[in-house]
């Protein structure tokens, strides 16, 4: 990927992160609702769970694939030139999918992931992030909120994500240089 894309804003220090585990998990939401119904992130919804079928997403893992490689990101302007430490992440996200017929959207889902299909529609919705593998489905059901047994199978996918932490940098392209005769 050609240059900085500049999603998310400044935090403090002037930090910038490009890919965010929100971002991570939009992109794998848009892939993975067409195949098992609406996705919710787990943890930060603060939300009852619905009805019906839908599945919930939790970011598990951000391991370390790669050495971090400096990018100069010179615009010729002072006020927005940085300096970019970009890195391979693999991201490991947890899909508990509910509801009928929950076991066959899970196999669904880890039979897809892991095909030229599932490669070429999550970088076709963002090039930074790519399908690497997924665990088996596995059978977890729960009781619900009204003491009834739900249908639930956990899938995790293993993603590859490429980040980049950006911080202001000052550059310079040319600069005056001036002798004077000193007195020894």
């Amino acid at each position: 990927m050609a240059g900085l894309v500049k999603i998310a804003g400044l935090s403090s220090g002037g930090l910038m992160i490009d890919y965010r585990i929100d971002n991570i998990i939009d992109t794998l939401a848009d892939f993975v609702e067409p195949i098992c119904g609406m996705v919710q992130q787990a943890q930060v919804n603060r939300v009852p769970m619905p009805k019906g079928e839908f599945c919930i997403m939790t970011p598990l893992r951000f391991t370390r694939l790669s050495t971090t490689r400096d990018i100069k990101q010179d615009t010729g302007s002072p006020s927005d030139s940085a300096m970019g430490y970009t890195e391979v992440r693999q991201a490991d996200i947890q899909v508990d999918i509910y509801g009928a017929g929950a076991g066959d959207r899970a196999i669904q889902l880890e039979t897809v992931f892991s095909s030229s299909y599932g490669y070429d529609k999550i970088k076709s919705i963002d090039a930074r992030l790519a399908p690497l593998y997924s665990s088996a489905a596995i059978q977890a059901p729960m009781i619900n909120a009204e003491a009834q047994w739900q249908e639930r199978y956990i899938v995790t996918l293993s993603l590859q994500a490429h980040i980049t932490v950006s911080f202001p940098q000052d550059y310079f392209d040319k600069a005056e240089v001036s002798t004077q005769q000193v007195d020894i």
